[in-house]
C-alpha cells in the first residue's frame, strides 16, 4: 500500500452494527439515571415533570423511539370523556360504578390538563360535542338512558352533562337525532406536546429522541434498558408506551390501529363542535378549515382503503360543506386497549412502573395517569 493516499483501500465491515455509547455520551448523556421514563408523550412527560417536583435531586431522562413527536402527536386532539351511546355500552358491560369511576377519571384528567398547562398553551377550544345518530334504535335507547346518566354524572361535573339538540345547529345533516354536551372540546395536539416538551429542559430533564427500547431487564442496582446504540441503566423505570407496553413487560394492553384523515380546505364547511358517532367509533372535528375524521373500527373493514372510503363517505353525507372532501393527510395511530377499559397504573416489579391502556382517551387522562404513575415511586 506504499504510495497510496492515506485511508484508501479499506472496506467497511458491518457499519450498521451497534457501536456502543462513547465515553463522552456515557459520562454526560447516559450515565446511570435515578429514573428513566420510556415514552415522550402526554403520560411520559407529565410523569417526568411530576417526578422532578417530588425529587429535585434525581437525574431523569425521557426516551422515545420517534425522531420527532411521539405516539401522542398521532392522536386526533379530542378533549372528551365519552358520548351517551359509548357510555351506555360501558354501562352494560362494566356496570354503573366502574363506568362512573372511568368518566370521573377522564373529567378530572381534562381539568388537570387544562390547569397544569393552560388553555392557551394547548389551544383548548371549548366548542362542545355532538353525538350524531343514524340508527333510530340506538338513538332511542340513548335518549331513554339520558335521565339516569345525567343524574349520576351531575355530582361529578356539577351540572347537566347531556341534552337532546338539533343537528343542523352544529353543521350536521341527514341524522335521525343528536345529543350534545357543552363540556367537551378539542386541542391542537402539536401545540400541546410542544408546551409539555418546552418544560423539560428548564426542569433538568433530558429527552433522548429516536432511541427505541428493545428490552428491560433487572440489574444489580436497578434496571438495564437495551437500545440499538447501547445499554441504559436506571434505578427506576417508568413505562409510558401505552399500546406497546406489552412488548417490554407482561401487561394487559395491546395496539389497535386507528385511521385518521384530514381533508383539503373546505370553504363551505360549517362544523361548530366536535362529533362522535356510533358509540364513539367514528369521530370528526374542524381543524384549520378542514375536516378531521377518524376511527371506523366497528365496520371491520378488510383493508385501509375500504376504511378510508367509508370515513370519507360519512363526512360527505353528514357534514355540511364536506361534499368535496378529498384526503390531504392520512395516518394511523395505535390505541392502547385490553380486556378491561380502565387504565393500568401500577408497580409491576420493584422499581418498574407502568401507566398504560388509555383506550383512545390520552388527551383526557394522560396528564392524570402520568402524575399518578410518578406518585407510585
Amino acid at each position: 500500500m506504499s504510495g497510496q493516499p492515506k485511508n484508501t483501500g479499506f472496506s467497511a465491515k458491518d457499519p450498521d452494527s451497534p457501536s456502543g455509547f462513547s465515553f463522552w455520551e456515557s459520562k454526560h448523556w447516559v450515565p446511570t439515571q435515578d429514573a428513566v421514563v420510556v415514552g415522550a408523550g402526554i403520560v411520559g412527560m407529565n410523569a417526568a415533570l411530576a417526578l422532578r417536583k417530588r425529587h429535585p435531586s434525581w437525574t431523569i431522562s425521557i426516551v422515545d423511539r420517534a425522531p420527532i413527536g411521539s405516539a401522542s402527536t398521532r392522536n386526533a386532539g379530542f378533549a372528551c370523556f365519552g358520548s351517551p351511546s359509548e357510555l351506555l355500552d360501558d354501562w352494560k358491560q362494566m356496570g354503573p360504578d366502574a363506568t362512573l369511576a372511568m368518566v370521573e377519571m377522564r373529567w378530572k384528567g381534562l381539568l388537570a390538563l387544562r390547569d397544569t398547562w393552560g388553555d392557551k398553551a394547548i389551544a383548548y377550544r371549548a366548542c362542545g360535542a355532538v353525538e350524531a345518530f343514524t340508527d333510530p334504535d340506538l338513538h332511542a335507547e340513548a335518549k331513554d338512558f339520558l335521565p339516569v346518566l345525567n343524574q349520576q354524572l351531575a355530582p361529578i361535573m356539577g351540572r347537566e352533562v347531556f341534552a337532546e339538540t338539533t343537528a343542523n345547529q352544529s353543521g350536521l345533516r341527514e341524522l335521525c337525532g343528536s345529543i350534545s354536551s357543552p363540556l367537551e372540546g378539542d386541542v391542537d395536539t402539536a401545540r400541546m406536546i410542544a408546551s409539555m416538551r418546552s418544560a423539560l429542559a428548564p426542569a433538568g430533564i433530558q429527552w433522548l429522541a429516536g432511541m427505541s427500547i428493545e428490552s428491560v431487564e433487572a440489574a444489580p442496582e436497578g434496571w438495564s434498558l437495551a437500545t440499538p446504540h447501547g445499554v441504559l441503566n436506571a434505578s427506576r423505570v417508568f413505562l409510558a408506551t401505552n399500546a406497546l407496553a406489552s412488548d417490554l413487560v407482561p401487561v394487559d394492553v395491546g395496539p389497535v390501529p386507528n385511521m385518521v384523515l384530514v381533508s383539503q380546505p373546505l370553504p363551505e364547511l360549517r362544523l361548530t363542535s366536535t362529533v362522535h358517532h356510533d358509540r364513539g367509533y367514528v369521530y370528526a372535528r374542524e381543524v384549520d378549515g378542514r375536516i378531521l375524521i377518524g376511527g371506523g373500527r366497528q365496520w371491520d373493514c378488510q383493508d385501509p382503503g375500504e376504511s378510508e372510503e367509508r370515513l370519507v363517505a360519512w363526512a360527505q353525507r353528514h357534514i355540511q360543506g364536506a361534499e368535496a372532501f378529498a384526503t390531504a393527510h392520512r395516518w394511523t395511530g395505535q390505541l392502547g386497549v385490553g380486556s378491561m377499559r380502565l387504565p393500568i397504573v401500577q408497580e409491576v416489579k420493584p422499581g418498574l412502573y407502568v401507566g398504560v391502556r388509555l383506550g383512545g382517551m390520552g388527551v383526557a387522562i394522560g396528564t392524570h395517569i402520568g402524575q399518578s404513575m410518578a406518585g407510585l415511586a
